[in-house]
């Protein structure tokens, strides 16, 4: 296995972003079934983040991201939100990941688009690496409301898009 091939399993072992919040209504987006809805009632995005957390059965212990991390390994910069929630697979043997994000204002599409990054490269990563894990990543669930972003993979994306709302 080569260098570049060792340090993008490393980065995925390291990573997933989630934020906290209030937000409102807003469309909401899945790249798990690629439907849409709008929604009324307001979520705290920490609060769904820990929700994700343990509502999920997830296959790998999940440890939480700082700041530091969340940029260096989702591509996401602190000036884009203001609060942040992130859990990733502990051991980098899964893609599991939850990210929640109150974003400022009008960056909520920028987080959503370093998410989908995110997401590309860990399909890449875990094509070669782990494609037993591959169907994760193929039912991952992207969500924006209103100014929060909600990114969670995981083996039961129906739960999570529940959970979402």
């Amino acid at each position: 296995m080569d260098l570049k091939k060792i340090l993008c399993i490393i980065l995925a072992a390291v990573s997933v972003t989630c934020a906290a919040a209030s937000c409102g209504e807003e469309k909401s987006e899945d790249n798990g079934g690629n439907t849409a809805q709008t929604q009324t009632e307001s979520a705290d995005a920490a609060a769904v983040a820990d929700k994700l957390k343990s509502d999920i059965a997830f296959e790998d212990d999940l440890v939480e991201f700082d700041s530091g991390k969340i940029e260096k390994i989702l591509g996401v910069a602190p000036d884009a939100y203001k609060k942040a929630k992130v859990y990733v697979s502990a051991t980098g043997a899964t893609p599991e990941e939850i990210a929640c994000f109150e974003a400022n204002d009008k960056m909520a599409d920028v987080i959503k688009a370093s998410l989908e990054t995110r997401l590309t490269n860990q399909k890449n990563t875990f094509t070669d690496y782990k494609p037993e894990q591959a169907p994760k990543l193929d039912s991952a669930v992207i969500v924006v409301k209103d100014n929060c972003v909600y990114y969670c993979v995981s083996g039961d994306s129906a739960k999570a898009k529940e959970i979402i709302g």
